[in-house]
């Protein structure tokens, strides 16, 4: 059954490990990201509200545009695998230590963490690609990556629909923590 699975969506026997691999962690990447940002969009919407988010947005834009552009420098020397693992340590510290300075009620704590989920699910996604680039070939890449887009879809799905459950289950500032957990 697997072999004809496989077979069917045109997955060859040396792919099999990576290709699921690499669908595991975009899984992953997703689900905790869509985790975070259902609680950080929530948390920055009822403490500032609305009228807020075209600054902020403007002010992830110009984030984004300088955090990449002095990437570019950074990925010619580091290895993508390395680079994805760093990141996602990084971010899941840095978020996790976050959930401990919630209590202290700083004003600017959730316009941070806007922009951070903002900045961390841009990242991730760049290197995630970056890296998929560099582990299979234009060939593979055709066959593949709809498969492994799958794969980050379906956690896109199930973190959007785990984050009340989950909200439920640990409170909704523990899921800065989840987030930890799972990236």
């Amino acid at each position: 059954m697997k072999n004809l699975l496989f077979r069917w969506l045109k997955i060859y026997e040396d792919e099999i490990g990576l290709f699921c691999g690499m669908a595991v962690l975009l899984f992953f990447i997703n689900s905790s990201s869509i985790v975070l940002n259902n609680f950080v969009e929530t948390a920055f919407l009822k403490r500032y509200g609305v009228q807020y988010l075209p600054v902020i947005n403007a002010l992830n834009a110009v984030v984004t545009f300088f955090l990449l552009s002095s990437l570019g420098g950074v990925l010619a020397r580091v290895r993508g695998d390395k680079m994805v693992g760093r990141t996602l340590i990084f971010s899941g510290v840095l978020i996790g230590l976050l959930r401990f300075v919630v209590p202290f009620g700083f004003d600017l704590l959730y316009p941070f963490l806007y922009i951070l989920k903002t900045q961390f699910t841009v990242l991730l996604a760049f290197l995630f690609w970056n890296l998929a680039n560099d582990l299979f070939n234009t060939r593979q890449s055709k066959r593949l990556f709809p498969l492994i887009t799958t794969g980050g879809i379906i956690g896109g799905i199930a973190g959007s629909f785990a984050t009340p459950l989950l909200a439920r289950m640990v409170s909704s500032d523990n899921l800065l923590l989840l987030f930890t957990l799972f990236s």
